[in-house]
């Protein structure tokens, strides 16, 4: 019952139902064309033999009337016009028959049509004739004399049942074009119907799997019309939701992995405070790690929290004077970089540059930065932060002079969790979620974030972000 609702059988039945239309009417508007013409073309030839005859018979019928010679020229006129052939007098009486045998002579003919012939008008009909058992068509044409007075009738009566014959020939020829046309129509619409119905069956059977959880779908691609582009699209947001999908489930086990280690740490430090006895200087040891466990914990839990806020709001904007809140962040820094033998370089213009955004979250992304080339850089390097203005957008560099980041990493640099060192990472108090909060809070400010790294010489962070229009 499903097949019967489903967009290829309406479509095939709706061609169907189009063409049944359009050859129903142009068959019956052709059939009713030439069945008027045959009738026409009869009627003027009937009537053209009446006129003929009328001429011949109008002096058989002044005075004394002979009915054998005019019905022997009635035999002559029926075999050049194809029709039987009668003439009346004043009276409507049939003074000449073509028929000898069984004719209607000296009978009254009480026709409308000769009755219209005798008041001086040419008359039609198309009748049923009991004789020859089919349809004809009669035409009386009336007999006038010199001076327009009407003598008699001339009666002609031609036998349709050729044209009828023909009609029926034409009728059966359209009725077979009909159905012909249909079965090609229909053969093609089915085609046709398939054609683009498939897709979208495929699309609905991968949708189901998707649904079911299988999201490595793949549709093939066979056009580039509407329902290809839906296809393509289609595989595009199969291929994103598998990667979000695998991204999450990859979060989550890095999550927990990240959340398990400090967690076993402090486990373990915890048990050995409990089980055994230590000196006092060892036991402050392993108060102080169980501490920082604790803070890299911390650490986590709000960076998780941060990102999860990110993802969730939206940033309400307001002026930001930018090259103000860059010189107060490097103030802030140049304490803890000359404690960690380094030298932070200001390199920023004294034009003012005004953007709109949330002053918290765009110190996060100069803080992560400064952050992150605090920890990879040694003792005796430079880190230098720049301010350019590029048409109309802030572009920001934090560059150093630290180990460099390998080339293989580069396109990873700002996934969660990724470090390009773990073990030096978790041992700086890194969560690996700091390259992954400036990439999102930047994303949210309608700018963007890359970065450029020679393992060995350092790193050049860059970040834009919008100017507010003057």
């Amino acid at each position: 019952m499903t097949r019967f609702y489903s967009i290829r059988f309406r479509l095939t039945a709706t061609f169907l139902a189009i063409i049944l239309a359009v050859m129903g009417i142009i068959s019956l508007f052709f059939y009713n064309t030439l069945e008027r013409y045959y009738m026409n073309n009869i009627e003027e030839s009937l009537e053209r033999s009446g006129y003929l005859a009328s001429d011949f018979v109008v002096g058989h019928l002044r005075g004394q009337i002979d009915s054998v010679r005019l019905s022997a020229l009635a035999e002559d006129m029926s075999r050049q016009a194809q029709a039987r052939v009668l003439f009346t007098d004043q009276q409507g009486v049939v003074v000449g028959d073509s028929i000898r045998v069984g004719g209607l002579l000296n009978q009254a003919l009480d026709h409308q049509d000769v009755q219209a012939a005798l008041e001086g008008n040419v008359s039609s009909r198309v009748g049923y004739s009991e004789r020859i058992q089919h349809q004809v068509i009669q035409v009386a044409v009336p007999v006038l004399e010199e001076g327009g007075q009407v003598t008699g009738v001339v009666l002609l009566s031609a036998s349709l049942e050729e044209v009828y014959r023909t009609l029926y020939d034409i009728r059966r020829f359209l009725f077979l074009a009909t159905v012909i046309a249909m079965a090609v129509v229909g053969g093609g619409s089915a085609a046709l119907a398939h054609r683009f119905t498939g897709p979208l069956e495929s699309l609905t059977s991968a949708a189901r799997k998707m649904a079911e959880g299988k999201l490595d779908q793949h549709i093939e691609i066979s056009s580039a019309d509407e329902i290809g582009r839906l296809a393509e699209q289609f595989n595009i947001m199969a291929k994103r939701l598998s990667y979000y999908t695998n991204n999450l489930k990859k979060f989550a086990a890095d999550v927990a992995h990240e959340v398990r280690t400090p967690l076993t740490t402090m486990g373990l430090l915890t048990k050995a405070l409990k089980e055994h006895e230590m000196e006092a200087d060892q036991q402050q040891e392993f108060i102080n790690d169980l501490d920082d466990e604790l803070e890299r914990l911390t650490a986590l839990v709000n960076d998780l929290l941060e990102l999860s806020k990110l993802e969730k709001n939206d940033i309400e904007p307001e002026k930001v004077a930018f090259d103000s809140l860059l010189r107060d962040m490097i103030g802030e820094y140049q304490y803890r970089f000359l404690h960690a033998g380094l030298e932070l370089i200001d390199n920023l213009p004294d034009e003012e540059f005004v953007l709109y955004g949330a002053p918290l979250q765009l110190r996060q992304v100069v803080s992560n930065l400064l952050d992150n080339a605090l920890n990879y850089t040694e003792a005796g390097g430079t880190v230098t932060v720049s301010l350019e203005k590029e048409e109309n957008e802030l572009v920001v560099k934090v560059e150093d002079t630290g180990c460099g980041i390998p080339e293989e990493d580069l396109s990873y640099i700002f996934e969660r969790f990724f470090r390009v060192d773990r073990a030096r990472s978790r041992e700086g108090g890194g969560t690996g979620l700091g390259l992954a909060i400036v990439s999102e809070i930047v994303a949210k400010h309608g700018g963007r974030v890359w970065v450029e790294s020679e393992e060995g010489v350092g790193s050049r962070f860059y970040f834009s972000l919008p100017l507010a229009e003057e």
